[in-house]
């Protein structure tokens, strides 16, 4: 039913958008024509986040997740991985950001980190972000599946690497497309206890790298994933309607 909805919208559309180029060929091989097809990349307000001051070194390892409390987040595999890294290392806190989807879920994973006993676990409920990121040493983000998680676009403009599993478009994120730029966190498996478990020691544990990676996500976002040019790409796209219509753009 899905393909057949596909085939129909692709037919009559004009022009096809998407967020990222492996969601493009997907739709490519769905049937759209080529030449209706344009990847436009999520920006983010590049300025909310760049002046954020970088966290002052206290003897804590902070991380950030900025999620909302829903199965697809994959909560319970984030909450496992980091009982595993608070077993190994001292002073490590996990800190999860973000309003709650699913009542239901939301008590599963309270209660698991009370059976756990795992300690130094914040539930902030919905905050501003902004306030929270310049604490953070790095973020975390577990998801089962994603399309260009905006999280990390925010992230990344405040200076902060990123783990995140390999769904949507984080791998591109975190590796670039030969851009230049050098990887900006690690990439590793969904429900990986183990590999996430280990993707945070090794983030804990290299300052510096941590640091090389940050700038590599800031000069990222700084030059390919703004909301300013993802307005002028929607702009281009809306007046060439308007021009071939011959009517009036305001």
């Amino acid at each position: 039913f899905f393909y057949m909805l596909s085939d129909v919208i692709y037919k009559r559309a004009c022009r096809v958008t998407c967020l990222f180029t492996n969601a493009l060929k997907i739709q490519e091989d769905i049937g759209c024509a080529p030449e209706k097809c344009r990847v436009i990349e999520n920006g983010v307000s590049y300025e909310r986040f760049c002046e954020i001051p970088l966290k002052e070194e206290d003897g804590w390892v902070d991380i950030g997740a900025v999620v909302r409390l829903a199965p697809i987040k994959d909560i319970k595999t984030m909450i496992y991985a980091f009982y595993e890294l608070s077993s190994r290392m001292e002073h490590v806190r996990l800190h999860i950001l973000g309003g709650v989807d699913d009542e239901e879920y939301a008590k599963e994973c309270y209660d698991l980190v009370e059976s756990l006993g795992v300690q130094d676990v914040e539930f902030t409920g919905r905050v501003n972000v902004k306030d929270y990121l310049g604490k953070m040493d790095f973020t975390l983000l577990t998801s089962i599946s994603e399309g260009q998680p905006l999280t990390i676009l925010e992230s990344y403009a405040a200076h902060k690497p990123v783990i995140a599993t390999d769904v949507g478009n984080c791998r591109e994120l975190i590796y670039g497309n030969n851009d230049g730029f050098g990887e900006a966190g690690i990439l590793t498996h969904i429900m990986n206890i183990e590999e996430i478990a280990h993707a945070m020691v090794t983030m804990s544990v290299n300052e510096k790298d941590r640091r090389r990676m940050g700038e590599a996500g800031y000069r990222r976002v700084n030059a390919l994933y703004r909301i300013d040019q993802m307005k002028e790409v929607y702009r281009e796209i809306y007046k060439g309607f308007s021009d071939r219509q011959n009517l009036s753009w305001t």
